[in-house]
């Protein structure tokens, strides 16, 4: 079961259209809602839920089950959006930009939605997770030398004590460096748990697997990217990289316009009131975009998956 919360427009504004927010690794319902409250103010109800592992859904954490989870809860939000006779937009920052575009693969719901946009969103999980950069910290903890590849044939053959110690230490350095503004500790990352974590199913999944190979969005479906000039974290601060993020978005969407705005990674700076009026832009902008008949789509109908 996964957990989900709902920000409605305030009275009397009438709904105009829901949007669906593809949330973080870590991040509790309503974690971010409320930076983006400005969509309820323009009249939009804004979903988000956990993922599985998440202090109120109810399973265990891996990679691979955050595309599945989105799956589920996409459909919910729009058979939720269908029944208002609401058009769907889905909406992510940072990593939930992979699992809410990983629908647009086979199998997946890419007909539900309506327009895209991403703030800060990630295009491949190596753009931020580096087993490279990691494996000195291991080594340095463990007290021998490993290079990448021996570090993931160490996890995946259950050599290494994975949730030992010396490697929790070496994790909560990495990430904390990394990260220095999200709570890190020996046993937790925001607010997941370790101990609701599939350690070795993960490990391998953030360092192998690109759950991006394959999308493809159809070109009358609007995506925009925003990328933050003060980007630390995306390394998004140079022309050259400003350039290789965008390069990193166009192999995945090839249709998609890239914007750029003086934030950082969380939203922070002179423009963030502006990048997040101008997604509500996007949003009332494809509310009345043409859809191919041929493409209207009637999503099953799934009780249970979220509360």
């Amino acid at each position: 079961m996964l957990f989900a919360k709902l920000l409605m427009p305030r009275l009397p504004m009438q709904p105009q259209r829901v949007v669906f927010f593809a949330p973080l690794v870590g991040a509790g319902a309503g974690q971010q809602l409320m930076t983006f409250r400005n969509f309820s103010r323009r009249g939009a109800i804004v979903i988000s839920y956990e993922y599985r592992g998440h202090p109120q859904s109810t399973g265990k954490f891996e990679l691979d089950k955050t595309i599945v989870d989105t799956h589920h809860a996409l459909i919910w939000a729009s058979n939720y959006a269908n029944e208002l006779g609401l058009p769907l937009h889905g909406f992510a920052t940072c990593y939930g930009a992979i699992p809410l575009l990983a629908q647009f693969k086979k199998g997946g719901c890419s007909h539900l939605l309506r327009s895209i946009s991403t703030i800060s969103g990630l295009y491949h999980l190596n753009q931020i997770l580096r087993i490279e950069d990691f494996a000195p910290i291991v080594s340095r903890y463990l007290g021998r030398e490993l290079d990448a590849p021996s570090l993931l044939t160490e996890i995946a053959e259950e050599v290494l004590d994975y949730d030992g110690y010396a490697f929790r230490q070496a994790l909560r350095e990495y990430l904390s460096e990394l990260m220095p503004d999200l709570r890190v500790g020996l046993d937790y990352f925001e607010e997941l748990n370790y101990e609701r974590v599939k350690t070795r199913q993960t490990l391998l999944q953030f360092s192998q697997d690109d759950y991006l190979d394959g999308v493809n969005v159809p070109p009358w479906i609007p995506c925009t990217a925003y990328i933050g000039l003060q980007d630390e974290l995306l390394f998004a601060r140079a022309p050259a990289d400003r350039e290789t993020y965008k390069n990193y978005v166009l192999s995945v969407v090839p249709h998609a316009a890239v914007r750029e705005f003086e934030v950082d990674h969380y939203g922070r700076g002179p423009d963030h009131d502006p990048v997040i009026e101008y997604v509500g832009d996007d949003f009332e902008r494809a509310d009345t975009s043409p859809v191919p008949p041929h493409h209207v789509y009637q999503a099953p109908h799934y009780q249970g998956v979220l509360q």
